[in-house]
C-alpha cells in the first residue's frame, strides 16, 4: 500500500503552518527568487475565476489540502498537495478539479495524470472521487492554423496535433464546453474547456485586472509549459504550467508562499 494516514484540511491547519513555515525557511528560500511571467499570473488569476464559476453548482470547501505519508522503500515520507477546487456533496463523495491554463495538449494528460494520482490518494478515506480538469485554452494550435504551417517551406514531418485530435484518440474521456457543463457524480473524469475570452468575461469588473500582455515571454527564456520535478514533501498542481525559477524548488516555494496561512 502506497499512501497512508490521509487526510483533507484547510489552510490554517496547524500542522500545515508548521510544515509551511519550516519550507519557506530553508535555505533555498535565500535564493533568488525571478519574477513570475504574465501568463504565469494569468493562469492564477484564471484559477481563482473558475473557482467562482464553480460555486453556482455546489460550494466549494477549504479543505482543499491533503497530507497524507507516502512510502518510498522503507519509508514513509509526510507530503502535501494542494487541490485547486474541492466540492463536498456529500459524507461519500467528492469532487475535485484541477484547472490549466495551457496552449500546450500534452497539459490535458498531465492534469488528468495528476488527477488520477489524486482519486488513489482520497480513495483511502473517501469511497467516491469525481475529478475534473478544466483547461483554459491559451493557444492550442487550431485546424485552420495547422493547414497554414503545413503549406510553408519548412512545415514538419507530422502536423501538430489540435484538440479535436485529442478528443478523436480519447474517445474513453468525455469534453465538455464550460457553458454545458453540470458535476457527475456518477463521471469519474471529464475535461471542460474554457477559451481566455470565457475567463474574461467570467471575471466581470475585475477583467481589467488579469495579466493578459505576455510580451514578457519574449525576453524570457523559460518554457511556460515545461513541467519542474515535484519538490518532495509540497505538490502544487498549478506550478507546472508557470514560470520556471531558478530552481525548481524555488517555483513550489514561491507557490506555497502565495497560498501562506493567515496569521
Amino acid at each position: 500500500m502506497r499512501y497512508h494516514r490521509v487526510r483533507l484540511h484547510d489552510i490554517d491547519d496547524p500542522q500545515y503552518r508548521a510544515y509551511i513555515s519550516a519550507l519557506m525557511a530553508t535555505k533555498a528560500n535565500h535564493k533568488a527568487i525571478r519574477p513570475a511571467t504574465h501568463r504565469s499570473l494569468f493562469g492564477s488569476e484564471a484559477e481563482d475565476v473558475v473557482r467562482g464559476w464553480l460555486t453556482q453548482f455546489h460550494p466549494l470547501s477549504d479543505n482543499r489540502y491533503v497530507e497524507y505519508d507516502e512510502r518510498t522503500g522503507t519509508q514513509l515520507i509526510r507530503k502535501y498537495r494542494e487541490l485547486d477546487a474541492v466540492q463536498y456533496p456529500d459524507a461519500t463523495h467528492i469532487h475535485v478539479y484541477e484547472v490549466k491554463a495551457s496552449g500546450q495538449l500534452r497539459s490535458i494528460t498531465r492534469g488528468l495524470r495528476q488527477l488520477n494520482e489524486t482519486r488513489t490518494i482520497l480513495k483511502r478515506i473517501i469511497p467516491h472521487v469525481a475529478c475534473t480538469l478544466i483547461l483554459v485554452d491559451t493557444g492550442i494550435i487550431t485546424a485552420a492554423e495547422v493547414a497554414a504551417l503545413m503549406a510553408t517551406a519548412d512545415a514538419p514531418i507530422n502536423p501538430p496535433g489540435t484538440l479535436a485530435d485529442y478528443q478523436r484518440d480519447h474517445p474513453e474521456v468525455p469534453f465538455y464546453a464550460h457553458d454545458q457543463y453540470h458535476p457527475r457524480l456518477d463521471e469519474a473524469t471529464a475535461v471542460v474547456t474554457m477559451a481566455i475570452a470565457d475567463i474574461v468575461h467570467l471575471a466581470g469588473a475585475g477583467a481589467d485586472a488579469l495579466h493578459l500582455d505576455w510580451s514578457d515571454e519574449l525576453d524570457d527564456p523559460r518554457d511556460d509549459d515545461e513541467e519542474p520535478p515535484i519538490t518532495p514533501g509540497y505538490t502544487s498542481h498549478d506550478a507546472d504550467e508557470g514560470a520556471q525559477d531558478d530552481s525548481p524548488f524555488a517555483a513550489a516555494l514561491r507557490k506555497a508562499a502565495e497560498r501562506a496561512p493567515r496569521s
